[in-house]
């Protein structure tokens, strides 16, 4: 078959994108991914066809739109200013590049804020997936929106309150996107949707790319809702750590690992100056992931090296803990390295990824208000002193075990092989 890939976002929402990309091919398909031309390059090395979408350059975003990583009113500020700001300023672009592919492909999986791509498979008259990275845009009864920084009420009486948290936050998202996705469907002849953001999903598959060993399908979620396990790529060209980091490594003990991914690194605030501290004063060796050069402490001692980039593939095996803002693709390589996690959510479906990681004994949590060098330290020392090690390494290997590109391919072809 001929497969249509879209993405939108971090790396974190193009990698999986690209793993599933790989193993299509490798099943004798044909794969074309279209998306940012930032992402170009790198999806070229993966051996997979690439259309841009010709939009201008966003990595200044978070930098420019700091309430991007808003968490008021329950993370709705957030959700405005990216789909106002970010998002739908690159629907045409978005348009341009995906109508005349969908009319030369079979099916088109899209990441569930791809909003032009249902407009785009409906026009050309292909079914699509949509594919959700996070439990958290998933409405259930028995969890919370991904922006929410509560624990998911048990029992009876807490899966009502869960429902009543799931109603107030599609209520007001109704009311901030359906009009500005509604006005790209008006656009193109179609008819309007009802909650873009939550339930205007594929109507015959919403693809699931976490391992349910990190949550598991909701009771509740209909049969088209299929949970395939995280797909994680690890780039071709990555065979080896820096000499730098190998030499840090080879000098002692394994170290603990900072990183934000590659969102919030945009705008770190005093993150990895007080992982400095938190070192020094636990003694513990670290390798902070600090992106762009500006983020660098001013001070660092010997037992701590600062880096732009390491592929987690290769470098989180080899550390004691990662201190990281739970974003799902940060989160996922922590898992399956079967390493504990002191998890600091800032924005988006990071505050509900963190609760789950608490929930499995694998994490402690860091709020946002808290989040200090002091805090840090102390949910560090508790983390290494309890049982979360040990529980990390066993999911682990739970996680390890797990195919799921193979999974992912094998629910495509199954879904869609009977509808080309």
């Amino acid at each position: 078959m001929r497969w249509l890939l879209t993405s939108w976002g971090s790396h974190g929402d193009l990698h999986p994108f690209l793993a599933l990309g790989r193993g299509l091919k490798a099943r004798g398909h044909e794969v074309t991914l279209v998306g940012h031309p930032e992402w170009g390059a790198e999806t070229g090395t993966a051996g997979l066809r690439f259309v841009s979408t010709g939009e201008p350059p966003r990595g200044d975003f978070v930098r420019n739109y700091p309430e991007v990583m808003s968490m008021e009113w329950g993370g709705l500020v957030s959700l405005h200013t990216l789909v106002n700001r970010a998002i739908a300023p690159g629907f045409d672009h978005m348009m341009t590049a995906l109508l005349p592919e969908a009319r030369a492909h079979d099916a088109m999986v899209a990441h569930h804020f791809t909003f032009p791509a249902p407009v785009a498979a409906e026009l050309a008259g292909i079914p699509w997936a949509t594919v959700s990275l996070a439990p958290g845009v998933v409405p259930s009864a028995y969890s919370l929106p991904g922006a929410n920084f509560s624990r998911a009420g048990q029992g009876f009486f807490g899966r009502q309150w869960n429902r009543f948290v799931w109603s107030v936050g599609k209520r007001i998202s109704r009311s901030m996107v359906d009009p500005v996705v509604n006005r790209l469907r008006a656009r193109h002849g179609l008819a309007p949707v009802r909650d873009a953001v939550f339930e205007a999903h594929s109507p015959v598959l919403n693809l699931q790319l976490y391992s349910e060993h990190f949550a598991p399908r909701a009771p509740d979620w209909s049969a088209d809702k299929r949970v395939a396990g995280f797909c994680y790529y690890d780039p071709p060209d990555a065979k080896a750590l820096a000499p730098e980091i190998e030499e840090f490594l080879s000098r002692g003990e394994p170290p603990v690992l900072f990183t934000l991914g590659s969102t919030a690194v945009q705008n770190p605030g005093a993150f990895y100056r007080d992982a400095v501290e938190t070192l020094e004063t636990l003694g513990q060796r670290g390798i902070l992931l600090i992106g762009p050069e500006e983020n660098r402490p001013a001070r660092l001692p010997g037992s701590v090296l600062a880096v732009s980039y390491a592929p987690y593939g290769l470098l989180m095996p080899r550390v004691r803990a990662v201190v990281h803002q739970c974003g799902i693709g940060t989160l996922s390589h922590a898992l399956r390295a079967g390493v504990p996690s002191v998890a600091c959510p800032f924005a988006f479906d990071q505050p509900n990824n963190a609760r789950r990681l608490e929930a499995l004994g694998v994490a402690e949590v860091v709020l946002p208000h808290q989040r200090d060098a002091q805090r840090i330290g102390q949910a560090l020392r508790r983390l290494l002193a309890g049982e979360a090690p040990a529980r990390a390494r066993r999911i682990g290997e739970l996680v390890r075990a797990e195919d799921g590109v193979a999974r992912a391919c094998k629910i495509l072809e199954e879904v869609f092989s009977c509808r080309r």
